[in-house]
Parts: structure tokens; C-alpha cells; sequence
């Protein structure tokens, strides 16, 4: 009987699995390949240069589409079981994400890159943090919203959410905030640079710094300097990014610990024991891919090892997010109010405009690491 039990409920998971397989399969094999051959406005992948579409979105965007409309509001039963197996699907990833970063990145970077980012990083993270407080904002929403302002946008707040028991409408909100923003300073960052005469290597910094959204630093950088070279504007933007991606774990780490803190003092018990009971394990298996990465115990970058495990990670990814997009009912979305959009553009707004009178005030011309 319990043999049949367990047959029975691994079947149940089929169809909605199936669907959410298969609609990774047609967005990554097909639409995703397409997008990047699309020419709109004059250049040829402008879908995916300029709005950052790629499959996360998209498999964001499709499980949203398929709840919202296809769906007519509520997973249908056949489904609900494989649609639950999401958050595994998103807390693999979390933990497969690990393998792109190391430590020795960092440190090649050079001091001041690595001060003036991480300065950034978590003085937007404790910003957001205030605001959530006084905005009376849900702890769960503001933590979501710090990673995703604080660091990179959505890989940060993707990794964020299952760690502080955020719902997949305080993703979105998080994601939707992220790249409203990004685009709006993407298309009004050349034109500043230009105007206030700043060098590659100043604007670099300034949008690496600055830009919310990694993809879209890559194309404002593109949209000051075409390009693509040592000592260009697309050179530095992208160091500058990546010590934001390397800072990812760190900042999970200390907005879970700052979550479940105020869990502990709400009911009068010990954070300690709070965190042995309910503190993430896969946020662990994060570090630890982290670590083997620094060691190379994941096989030198470029590797067939780190192709497969990247590759397949992808796929991991995809599959989970199609169904978080499932989960996010655009009606929860308008109940949620404004109060998380106000923080994010505060947030994003402050560290975009500080960021570019640090870099006026302390960063030379030119320089080189």
C-alpha cells in the first residue's frame, strides 16, 4: 500500500513537471535563439540587449501568463503537484549558482573597486532595510528587496526569497521594481556621461556601481562606448559587476540572519536556536559550491566539467521559475500597494545619483588593474 502511495504521488507530479519542462524547452531552444536574431530600432537583438530578456524572464513572464490567463486565475488539480516541486527546482539553483564565483576574483580587482562596491552593496541593502521599517513594509518583501537592490536585480533576489519565506509576489515586485528602473537609467546614462564629459574608465565604474541590473550595465556601457576592448567602458562596467555577483552569498547570508533576528525578537526566543531549526541548508550548499570553485575543485573555467554543471543548472533554473511565475497572481500584485515600488526607487535612485558623485569626487580619469 505505501509502495502504491508513493508510485501514485510521483505520478501525480508528472503532468504539471511536464509542462513546466516543456515550456523551458520551446522558450530556451527556440524563443530565447529567435530574440537574439530579432532586429527592432536598428539593432539586431534588441529584445535581448536592451530589455535583458533571456529565459529567466521569460520563464518568469510564461508561468505568470499561464496562472493569470491560461489558467484562469488558479492551478488546475492536474497540475498542482508537479507545480509544487518549484521551490526544489529554485533551491538547487541557488546552490548550483555558487560555482560561478570566486574568491580570487575579487581579489585581483584591486582595493578600491572592491571598497567602493561592497560599500555600495550593503549600504543599499541597510537602506532598504530602514525604509521597509519605517514604511511599516513586510520583512519578507523588504529582505527580497535589498538583495535585489543591493547587488544584481533578479539572480540576488531569486537567491534571497526562499531563505526569508518571501512569496512569489514579493519577487516579482522585487524583479518588476529592478528592471523598470534599469531601464530607465540605461536609456539616460550615455547622455550623462557624455554631458559631464566622464572617461571610460569613470562612467564603467559609475554604471557598475550604479545600474541596478547586471545585463542592463552591460548595455549602457555598450551605449556610451560601442567598443568592446581593454580599457573601454564596457571593460570596467563589467569588473565593476562582477565583484557586486561575487558579493551575492555574503549578502544572502546577512539578510537571512537579519530576517530571522527579527523573527526571534517578535516571539522572545533565541536567534541561535531559531537558526538551527529554520536557517536555509541550501543557502550552506551555496558557500560550499562557492568554496570549491575558489579551490578549483570544479575544474578550471572554460572546463567541459563547469560547461555541464553551468548547462544543467540553467535548465534547473528555468524549470523552477516557470513554475514561481505560476505562483504570482496579478490580483496579490494590486493588493500589495506602492509601498515596495517607493522603496526600490528611493533605494535605486540614491545609489545611482551618490554613486556618480563618488566616482566625480575620488575616481581619476584613467587607471588600471
Amino acid at each position: 500500500m505505501e509502495e502504491r502511495g508513493t508510485l501514485g504521488k510521483l505520478a501525480a507530479i508528472i503532468p504539471g513537471l511536464a509542462l513546466m519542462v516543456g515550456t523551458l524547452a520551446v522558450l530556451r531552444l527556440y524563443v530565447e535563439p529567435w530574440m537574439g536574431e530579432v532586429t527592432l530600432f536598428g539593432v539586431k537583438g534588441w529584445l535581448v540587449k536592451v530589455l535583458s530578456l533571456n529565459y529567466i524572464l521569460l520563464s518568469i513572464i510564461t508561468g505568470m501568463l499561464f496562472r493569470n490567463f491560461i489558467f484562469g486565475g488558479r492551478i488546475p488539480a492536474w497540475a498542482e503537484e508537479g507545480f509544487r516541486t518549484t521551490r526544489l527546482f529554485i533551491k538547487t539553483g541557488v546552490i548550483m549558482l555558487g560555482s560561478l564565483y570566486t574568491l580570487q576574483t575579487l581579489l585581483k580587482l584591486g582595493v578600491s573597486a572592491a571598497v567602493l562596491i561592497l560599500g555600495f552593496v550593503f549600504g543599499t541593502v541597510f537602506l532598504v532595510m530602514f525604509l521597509g521599517r519605517m514604511m511599516k513594509v513586510d520583512r519578507s518583501v523588504t529582505a527580497v528587496m535589498a538583495a535585489a537592490c543591493g547587488v544584481c536585480g533578479v539572480s540576488a533576489a531569486v537567491a534571497a526569497a526562499p531563505g526569508v519565506r518571501a512569496r512569489p509576489v514579493d519577487l516579482a515586485l522585487a524583479i518588476a521594481t529592478i528592471l523598470g528602473f534599469g531601464i530607465l537609467t540605461m536609456f539616460i546614462s550615455p547622455f550623462i556621461g557624455t554631458a559631464l564629459n566622464l572617461s571610460d574608465f569613470q562612467y564603467g565604474a559609475w554604471v557598475g556601481t550604479g545600474i541596478l541590473n547586471s545585463g542592463q550595465v552591460l548595455a549602457t556601457c555598450l551605449a556610451f562606448n560601442p567598443n568592446i576592448a581593454p580599457g573601454t567602458a564596457v571593460a570596467y562596467g563589467e569588473v565593476w559587476n562582477v565583484v557586486r555577483v561575487i558579493s551575492i552569498p555574503f549578502v544572502v547570508f546577512a539578510i537571512t540572519v537579519w530576517y530571522w533576528k527579527g523573527e526571534a525578537d517578535a516571539k522572545k526566543a533565541s536567534l541561535s536556536k531559531i537558526l538551527v531549526s529554520k536557517f536555509p541548508v541550501f543557502v550552506l550548499g551555496f558557500f560550499g559550491m562557492t568554496a570549491l570553485s575558489s579551490l578549483g575543485m570544479l575544474g578550471a573555467e572554460g572546463s567541459e566539467t563547469l560547461h555541464l554543471l553551468r548547462t544543467f543548472m540553467a535548465w534547473i533554473f528555468g524549470i523552477g521559475l516557470v513554475g514561481q511565475g505560476a505562483y504570482i497572481d496579478f490580483r496579490e500584485i494590486k493588493a500589495a500597494g506602492g509601498k515596495p515600488l517607493r522603496i526600490g526607487i528611493i533605494a535605486g535612485t540614491t545609489k545611482y545619483i551618490l554613486a556618480l558623485i563618488v566616482i566625480l569626487l575620488f575616481m581619476p580619469k584613467e587607471v588600471g588593474f
